[in-house]
């Protein structure tokens, strides 16, 4: 029982530190990446690393229904952040998504604040150390969606 017991501890600490590191990412990102919202900054990562992507792809990467997505989406195309690409032979598949200017610009602005905080705080950190932590992510986030 005492494995059990110890095991339920080191679960509760992983999710009271990842409950951690999120809200200061929501916040990190509402102080240094205005305009942006967690939301936004996330909408515009997938977009701009997914060529070829829909409004359809994303509802399915972040597991949510079509219309939130297309509620977003909205939103930023008002805010001038993406676009739909005209498609020839689209087949009604939907319309491929792309960043505009100005959204690869407050993205890649978002991006830089988020990575110089993950670079200060590994700045002590072995490279044999950062590998590890890289690859417990990487398996974590692979892991069957619960």
């Amino acid at each position: 029982m005492e494995d059990n017991e110890q095991r339920t501890g080191g679960i509760n600490a992983v999710y009271s530190e990842m409950e951690t590191l999120s809200r200061r990412a929501v916040a990190r990102t509402r102080r240094m990446s205005a305009p942006l919202s967690f939301v936004e900054h996330s909408l515009l990562t997938f977009i701009g690393t997914t060529p070829g992507c829909r409004a359809t792809d994303i509802a399915a990467d972040f597991q949510l229904n079509r219309s939130t997505i297309s509620r977003q989406l909205t939103t930023l195309g008002e805010l001038g952040l993406v676009e739909y690409t005209p498609q020839e032979n689209d087949a009604g598949r939907g319309r491929v998504l792309r960043l505009t200017e100005r959204g690869r610009q407050l993205r890649e602005r978002s991006v830089a604040a988020q990575r110089s905080v993950v670079t200060s705080r590994l700045k002590e950190w072995s490279e044999e150390d950062i590998a590890a932590f890289a690859a417990a992510l990487g398996r974590f986030n692979a892991g069957p969606e619960g």
